[in-house]
């Protein structure tokens, strides 16, 4: 779709909308959370309270939202707060993610991502205020054959360890929902499954996952160990993902029969790209940094992954606006002020404000 840009659309839409975020406190969340503070939403979160460290807490984020601790396992819990905000637009991000935690802990990670995401809809389906729903997923929801296939909407579903499975779970119980109740009555609402690519962002203090576990060896001077260094991955900014959701929570909001379904949303595909170049791109910056080999984690990681998100670039407004250089100058450009004592809040308000053009 030609026209005007999917973040200046979303710049005006989201003024005073009312907005209901799971999972605030975890990295994409506080990013949404400082997003949607800029763009004037009225927001609410609900979360676990914020670990030690994280960026949500960096940024203060408990004071650009009306910030409700709580645990999606907690159906009345979250019933409650919906029906007290009567949110216009929900995106559902809580999850249990980190690979080492969701495999030692399945239980947890089933219950979390399951049956969290099942009390959410439920206490949609009591608040007639909801018009849009976004849940986030994962690129992890394909049924991966190792063939360096970048896969799109219509590709078959699989899961070979407890976090990927539960998010194919997921797919599935969003589309349940969509058909039984959220569009099978008076109270129509649009529904959609983002299938969410690896983002690149500033702030990240997961230690397990890429970008920190780089970081924070070039900071405490030693070298970053890789412990897969030549998988490939589809990778994005993640403010393009976040921009990804805002989109389909819009359109949905326009017309939710034709925008409810799965999206990816993903980078073009010349954002596949294997971890050892995202590391070489960041080396570029830091003339001392250096890898080696590090150990692999228990749970079987495919060694291939690839994202297609030209569906979502051809039928939404939406298309990435960062090619993955630009994504990693952010994040290097984010570390190198944060040690200069820059505060975080500073950093992630500049940085979107650039993005979405806010003057």
């Amino acid at each position: 779709m030609i026209g005007e840009k999917s973040s200046r659309k979303n710049c005006s839409f989201y003024r005073n909308k009312r907005v209901f975020i799971t999972g605030h406190t975890g990295f994409k969340g506080a990013w949404l959370t400082a997003v949607l503070h800029e763009l004037g939403a009225q927001t609410t979160g609900y979360a676990l309270a914020p670990e030690a460290g994280c960026l949500f807490e960096k940024i203060g984020g408990e004071r650009l939202l009306n910030h409700i601790i709580g645990d999606v396992r907690d159906a009345g819990h979250m019933k409650q707060a919906l029906a007290e905000v009567q949110p216009e637009l929900v995106f559902h991000l809580a999850a249990q993610v980190p690979a080492r935690e969701c495999f030692e802990n399945p239980h947890d990670t089933y219950e979390t991502n399951i049956m969290g995401t099942v009390n959410l809809l439920e206490a949609i389906r009591c608040c007639l205020s909801v018009k849009s729903v976004v849940i986030v997923t994962t690129d992890k929801v394909y049924l991966n054959k190792g063939d360096g296939a970048a896969y799109v909407e219509t590709d078959p579903l699989g899961g070979d360890d407890p976090y990927s499975s539960s998010k194919t779970c997921v797919e599935y119980i969003a589309e349940a929902y969509k058909r039984s109740y959220l569009q099978a009555g008076e109270h129509v609402v649009g529904i959609s499954t983002a299938r969410a690519s690896n983002v690149l962002g500033g702030g990240d203090h997961v230690p397990s996952r890429l970008i920190p576990a780089i970081l924070n060896a070039i900071s405490a001077g030693r070298s970053v160990e890789l412990r897969n260094p030549y998988q490939t991955r589809p990778w994005q900014s993640v403010l393009d993902a976040l921009n990804g959701y805002l989109s389909l929570g819009r359109l949905m909001m326009q017309d939710p029969y034709h925008y409810s379904g799965h999206w990816n949303i993903g980078p073009t595909l010349d954002g596949i790209r294997e971890v050892v170049w995202v590391m070489e791109k960041i080396k570029e910056h830091f003339s001392d940094a250096d890898y080696v080999p590090g150990a692999a984690l228990e749970v079987k990681e495919s060694q291939t992954l690839g994202l297609d998100s030209t569906r979502a670039m051809r039928d939404t407004d939406w298309s990435p606006q960062m090619n993955c250089d630009e994504a990693i100058y952010d994040v290097v450009n984010f570390f190198k002020q944060q040690t200069a004592g820059v505060p975080e809040a500073a950093i992630c308000k500049h940085q979107i404000q650039k993005f979405f053009e806010i003057t």
